[in-house]
């Protein structure tokens, strides 16, 4: 392009200083257009992973805790293997919950329910032990101790995920 009548050539703009900064600009602005559903079901979402979880959980820790109230008085093999079943849906609980990222008012009492629900696994552990029904049975009051303290956990997760309280069960 030449400018009138004097055969020089104009300057030429260079536009790759404004596209370095343009094209990560839209990117982002896109990208954060994006995040804004996402973000605001984020709420829905955590609630549905944790009901998703306990679910299943209660459902066979109910089953396990009424075959071990069963045969706690009538078989000691049977009430180990209930109690067994028991720890193991309460590890498959806790390592499930662990992947869930909570937002920061529950996040502190996710943590504090594994650790009351390892410490309950362990005594659990303990309790299948036993060598007889009644050594077997003396482990109850401080396994329902340990409950407590897995309930208190459930009780302020539930409420800061907006969930109703639980009723008799433990998740």
């Amino acid at each position: 392009m030449s400018s009138k009548g004097t055969g020089e050539q104009a300057p030429t703009r260079n536009i790759s200083g404004f596209l370095l900064i343009a094209v990560p600009s839209v990117a982002a602005a896109f990208l954060l257009i994006l995040a804004i559903p996402y973000y605001a079901g984020a709420s829905a979402r955590i609630t549905s992973l944790y009901t998703d979880l306990a679910g299943p959980a209660d459902q066979a820790l109910t089953a396990e805790i009424d075959g071990y109230t069963q045969d706690q008085h009538h078989n000691l093999a049977t009430a180990r293997l209930d109690l067994s079943k028991e720890a193991k849906t309460e590890v498959w609980f806790d390592n499930q919950l662990s992947q869930i990222t909570f937002p920061p008012a529950p996040d502190p009492h996710a943590d504090l329910l594994v650790a009351a629900d390892q410490k309950r696994i362990k005594l659990i552990g303990l309790q299948m032990q036993a060598k007889t029904l009644r050594e077997l049975r003396s482990f109850d009051a401080r396994v329902q101790a340990a409950d407590a303290a897995v309930e208190a956990q459930v009780v302020i997760i539930r409420q800061d995920l907006g969930l109703p309280a639980t009723g008799q069960k433990l998740y």
